[in-house]
C-alpha cells in the first residue's frame, strides 16, 4: 500500500524488564513498526488467487454455557473442535489497490465487487488480511503495547508483543448477516517478529465485545512472508485464518491461502464485439450463436469433470451440448458446442441428512473457439438423489432453523444425498432453457 502511516503517538508500555526507551524490547518494537510502515508505503497494486477452506464445527461442551464469557472459557478447555457440521472451498481473485480491495471469481476477466460476501453465497467471510489491520495496529490506533518475551510458535522462536485498540480508535467492522450494517468494535491481540531482522511474521487480532448479534468472538491470525513482485520484494500474507465462535456454540474456521501474486496494472473487461473481418467464419458463427431464440432447450453434460477433492466455488465449469438443437429445420446448437460458467456453491453438509449443495450458472456458449454470452435458466434442478432430501440447512445458518438453500440468480441448485466425495462428470446431465 501507498497509505502513509502517521507516527505512533501513543506510549509504548513494556514489561518491567523493558521500561526504558532504549531497552532492547523498545528498540525492536520501533524497528518492526518502521519496517511495516515502509512495507505499506511501497508495496504496488497487486492481485493474488485466494483459496478459502471453510469449516463449521460443533464443539462438545459438558453443558451449554449461558454467556459469551463462559462460552469462551469453556471453549479454551477443549482440545478438539468437535463434530464437523459443514464445509466448502472458495477460489477467488483479489486485487489490492491503494485504499481498497476488489474481488472476483478465479480467472474472471474483470473484478466484480469490493465485498467478499457478494461472492461467498453462504457461510462466514472476513477481510482485513492485507493492509487494514497492519495500518491500524502499527499506526495511531493501537496502544498499551507490552513485550512478553520470546515465544516458540509454529513459525519459530519469535519476539512477542501484545496490544489493544479501544472502541474510539477502532475501524474494525463486523457484520453477521449479508447486507447488514457492520458494528464497530474494539479489539486486541498480539504480533510476532524475528528478533534479529525485526521482520513481522504473525499478527493476531481478537474481538470479543460485540454489543449484539450471534457472535461471541472473532479471531484473525495472519502469517506474513516476503514475495517477489516485479523487481521488488514485499511483505504479503501467506496464509490467514478466521475463527468465529457463535453464541449457539458452533464455531467457524476459515483458512485462506494466497498464491500467484503479481502486480496489478489495470482492470480488463470481456468483449464480444465483432472484431473479425466481415464475412469471416468467426463472424458467421458469432451471428448464429447470437440468434438463439428464447425458450430454446439445451441438455448438457459436464466435461471436463470436477470433484470435491479439489473443486471450489468460484471455479469455472464447462459442459458439452448432448444433442443437436433444431428449430424449423435450422440447426441452432451442435452436439459439439460447449457452455461455460461457474460453480457458485459447492458445499457439503455432514449432519442430519448428509448432502452436497451445488449451484451452477452458465454464462457463455462456444463453438469452434468463438464465444458468446448466453442467459439460461435451469429446468430440472433440485434433488438428484435416489432418496429425496426433504429439508436442507442453509450453509452458514446459526439459528438452527431448517430452510431450503436459496437459488442464486440465473443458477441451477442441485442437491446430492452423498456422504463421501462428489464427482461431477459426463454422468451428470442437466437441462436448461434460454431466457
Amino acid at each position: 500500500m501507498r497509505t502513509l502511516l502517521a507516527a505512533c503517538s501513543v506510549a509504548v508500555l513494556l514489561c518491567a524488564t523493558a521500561r526504558t526507551a532504549d531497552s532492547p524490547a523498545q528498540v525492536l518494537f520501533n524497528r518492526v513498526r518502521e519496517n511495516v510502515r515502509a512495507a505499506l508505503e511501497r508495496v504496488p497494486r497487486y492481485t493474488c488467487v485466494q483459496t478459502i477452506t471453510r469449516t463449521q464445527h460443533r464443539p462438545q461442551y459438558g453443558g451449554r454455557p449461558n454467556s459469551c464469557s463462559a462460552l469462551i472459557a469453556a471453549r479454551a478447555q477443549l482440545t478438539s473442535p468437535g463434530l464437523l457440521v459443514w464445509h466448502d472451498r472458495l477460489r477467488l481473485d483479489v486485487a489490492v489497490g491503494d485504499k481498497s480491495e476488489m474481488f472476483s471469481y478465479a480467472g474472471a476477466r474483470s473484478f466484480e465487487t469490493t465485498s467478499l460476501a457478494d461472492l461467498a453465497l453462504s457461510g462466514s467471510t472476513g477481510s482485513g488480511s492485507f493492509s487494514s489491520f497492519l495500518t491500524s495496529v502499527f499506526g495511531p490506533d493501537a496502544q498499551g503495547f507490552r513485550y512478553i518475551g520470546e515465544k516458540d510458535i509454529s513459525l519459530g522462536r519469535l519476539a512477542a508483543y501484545t496490544y489493544t485498540v479501544p472502541l474510539e480508535k477502532s475501524h474494525y467492522s463486523y457484520s453477521t448477516h449479508a447486507g447488514a450494517a457492520g458494528q464497530i468494535v474494539p479489539f486486541s491481540g498480539s504480533f510476532y517478529a524475528v528478533p534479529v531482522t525485526a521482520e513481522l511474521k504473525r499478527l493476531i487480532v481478537e474481538a470479543t465485545q460485540f454489543p449484539s448479534g450471534d457472535v461471541c468472538r472473532v479471531t484473525d491470525t495472519m502469517d506474513y512472508h516476503k514475495v517477489i513482485i516485479g523487481s521488488g520484494e514485499f511483505l504479503l500474507p501467506e496464509v490467514s485464518t478466521m475463527e468465529v465462535l457463535y453464541r449457539a456454540g458452533d464455531e467457524d474456521l476459515n483458512e485462506t491461502r494466497y498464491s500467484g501474486c503479481h502486480e496489478f496494472t489495470g482492470e480488463s473487461t470481456i468483449r464480444y464485439d465483432d472484431v473479425d473481418e466481415p464475412g469471416s467464419a468467426a463472424n458467421s458463427t458469432r451471428a448464429e450463436l447470437k440468434a438463439l431464440p428464447p425458450k430454446t432447450r439445451i441438455r448438457v453434460k459436464v466435461d471436463p469433470p470436477l470433484n470435491s477433492d479439489t473443486a471450489a466455488a468460484g471455479d469455472p465449469i464447462t459442459a458439452v451440448v448432448e444433442h443437436e438443437v433444431k428449430s424449423k429445420g435450422q440447426v441452432l446448437l451442435r452436439a459439439a458446442d460447449r457452455v461455460h460458467g461457474r460453480l457458485l456453491r459447492f458445499e457439503q453438509h455432514m449432519t442430519g441428512q448428509p448432502r452436497w449443495v451445488v449451484a451452477i450458472r452458465f454464462d457463455t456458449v462456444e463453438r469452434d473457439g468463438v464465444e458468446q454470452p448466453i442467459a439460461l435458466k435451469p429446468m430440472d434442478d433440485g434433488d438428484r438423489s435416489q432418496q429425496q432430501v426433504r429439508s436442507m440447512v442453509r450453509g452458514g445458518s446459526r439459528s438452527g432453523v431448517v430452510s431450503v438453500p436459496e437459488r442464486p440468480a440465473g443458477a441451477g441448485l442441485f442437491i446430492f444425498s452423498e456422504a463421501g466425495r462428489l464427482v461431477l462428470d459426463q454422468k451428470f446431465h442437466s437441462e436448461w432453457e434460454t431466457k
